[in-house]
């Protein structure tokens, strides 16, 4: 498992040091296994009681060898000399793993529905109380997250060694995983990661037992749903970085080591669904959660030949530096036609759904109009006009720091309507229309062009010289962090008051589809300026504007649908997202100057 065929340089006599990997490496391996043997131990323990049955036995087995699997295969990692590898491993399983320890909190804050039917199956509804064994439940998922945090400072010793992330071709010595092992098997790992986070939405299985009480992920006991929530960005996290990291085989073992710890969760409920039994059955969304973990496994496994293979072939056709610049650009420009293609279909959508009618009423009953879908018809407007840019190459590299912000302005925008839906549908009669299908249909495309966009964005920096480190530009965080922070208030606040108007907070559990929406924004914001703290001028001054525009799109919601009350006065949150809008204005100001010499 090296990662080069080529020697290694020793560092010079007057050098310093070079860090030394192994010690957090096996320190690492040695707290995963500690945890391995607590967690096979809970279970004799005694998770929840005194009215439970046994664990489904093949769905606990299901969770163990996956909790197992990660230690052993990092002891053979270590036995190998791969110590990179074997950090990255329980890296990337101690990454998921963290949202796991927050569903174990549940144990203790909602026992009997927190439906781990890998340790207990409740039996009544009689109150349940935790045990010892939630207690080394906990304890040895902590370990592993520990064990993570290990295997990361390893990598990280093993980045600074002469010699890391060399491979069989010379010409992509420092390039980004997702370059050597092309666009294919790239596309499969975040392809993969995508279809976990959608499956993870459903109910973790179906049931007619009325003790055993699911519910899809936004209905969630708090725990639950932060829990699996963590998991799935922890999946998203660690692919995201595999690809962009230098080694092949770091990369291969961090993406394995989260799609382990995803199909412990996912593939134990699939489990149970067969195995339980008494009116329980598998569920459609927890199969496609373990078919996307195992598509993940399959895809970091294979990343190692995917590099060489690529290697053979760049060795055997070498191109001249001239073809290579035009094959890059136009490589570059697929990209962005393609994400340009996904924006205008998903900005038309948002604005055709945004004029139909969104609801369906019985003959004779006036439609309620409502109102937020004409946020809605702005923000896919603007993504619309946007993404347009995106399909002349002329402009598309410099509007796609932009168009990569103002999809989540959209996706709030049209979580917002769908929430209103959800309240209206439960009137007798009241039923969802052509619009609502089509907002829905646009939620999904802003979400992939986002992606899309970020994926242009790497195929940009293929072209972009990194052998030398690029600075955080202190300027820039100290305009654009307060700008977040005020954005974040202001999404949390209302817009507007007045009598008897009492819009939901965000301490509201579980939270509604348009509280997701702007949660989803807000991180978006966060990653566009730390995003910009270390990009080109260029590049982060569009995308600083990008997250202006969206601030502003929401900021629409004031005069455009404040006459949903009688005598309305502008909220908090109006005077906090104009702020917001300023900031970003300024943070695009600040980073568009050049950085110094």
């Amino acid at each position: 498992m090296s990662t080069t065929s080529r020697p290694v340089l020793a560092p010079t006599s007057g050098s310093d040091p070079a860090p030394n990997p192994t010690r957090p490496a096996v320190a690492a391996t040695a707290a995963a296994l500690l945890g391995a043997v607590l967690l096979v131990a809970a279970p004799v323990l005694g998770v929840v009681g005194p009215n439970t049955g046994p664990a489904v036995g093949a769905a606990a087995a299901v969770a163990l060898a996956c909790a197992l699997l990660p230690p052993l295969l990092a002891v053979v990692a270590l036995a190998r000399g791969a110590v990179a590898a074997a950090g990255a491993l329980l890296a990337g399983s101690g990454g998921v793993t963290l949202g796991i320890v927050v569903l174990d909190a549940a144990l203790w804050s909602d026992p009997i529905d927190a439906n781990r039917l890998d340790l207990f199956r409740p039996l009544t509804a009689a109150h349940l109380h935790a045990g010892a064994g939630a207690i080394a439940l906990l304890v040895g998922h902590a370990l592993a997250v520990v064990a993570g945090i290990l295997g990361l400072v390893a990598v990280t010793s093993a980045a600074q060694v002469d010699g890391y992330g060399l491979g069989a071709d010379p010409a992509l010595d420092g390039a980004p995983v997702a370059r050597r092992i092309g666009p294919l098997s790239g596309v499969v790992a975040v392809g993969a990661a995508l279809l976990l986070g959608a499956g993870s939405f459903g109910v973790p299985w179906a049931t007619t037992d009325p003790v055993l009480v699911v519910h899809p992920l936004l209905g969630s006991n708090a725990p639950t749903a932060i829990g699996v929530a963590l998991v799935v960005l922890a999946v998203l996290v660690v692919v995201a970085a595999a690809l962009a990291s230098e080694s092949t085989d770091v990369a291969a073992a961090a993406v394995v080591g989260a799609g382990l710890g995803a199909l412990g969760l996912f593939g134990s409920r699939v489990a149970a669904g067969v195995a339980a039994g008494g009116g329980v059955s598998v569920a459609a969304g927890s199969v496609v959660c373990t078919l996307a973990a195992l598509v993940l496994i399959a895809a970091g496994a294979t990343m190692p030949a995917a590099a060489r293979v690529r290697a053979r072939s760049a060795t055997d056709v070498r191109v001249s530096s001239t073809s290579r610049a035009m094959a890059h650009r136009a490589r570059q420009a697929r990209r962005h036609a393609v994400a340009g293609a996904a924006g205008v279909v998903s900005g038309a959508l948002a604005v055709v759904g945004s004029l139909l009618p969104v609801l369906t009423v019985p003959d004779g009953v006036d439609r309620p109009h409502v109102l937020v879908a004409r946020v809605a018809l702005v923000a896919g407007a603007i993504l619309l006009v946007s993404s347009t840019a995106l399909l002349l190459p002329g402009f598309a590299p410099v509007i796609r720091p932009a168009v990569a912000v103002v999809w989540a302005a959209q996706f709030a925008a049209v979580a917002a309507v769908l929430q209103a839906v959800v309240v209206a549908i439960d009137v007798p009669g009241v039923g969802i229309g052509a619009g609502t299908v089509l907002l829905g249909a646009s939620a999904l495309g802003a979400v992939a062009t986002g992606a899309l966009c970020w994926h242009a964005g790497s195929v940009e920096r293929d072209a972009v010289d990194h052998s030398v480190g690029t600075p955080w530009r202190r300027g820039v965080l100290l305009v654009g962090v307060p700008a977040v922070v005020v954005s974040t208030i202001a999404l949390a606040l209302p817009l507007y008051t007045g009598p008897g108007y009492a819009p939901d907070a965000v301490t509201d559990w579980p939270w509604g589809w348009d509280t997701w929406g702007k949660g989803v924004l807000v991180v978006t914001l966060v990653v566009t300026v730390l995003t910009a703290a270390r990009a080109r001028p260029a590049r982060a001054g569009v995308g600083a504007v990008g997250a202006a525009l969206s601030m502003g799109v929401y900021l629409t919601g004031w005069p455009l649908t404040n006459s949903r009350i009688a005598e309305a006065a502008i909220g908090p949150g109006t005077w906090a997202a104009i702020m917001g809008v300023v900031l970003f204005v300024a943070t695009a100001v600040v980073a568009v100057r050049p950085r110094r010499p």
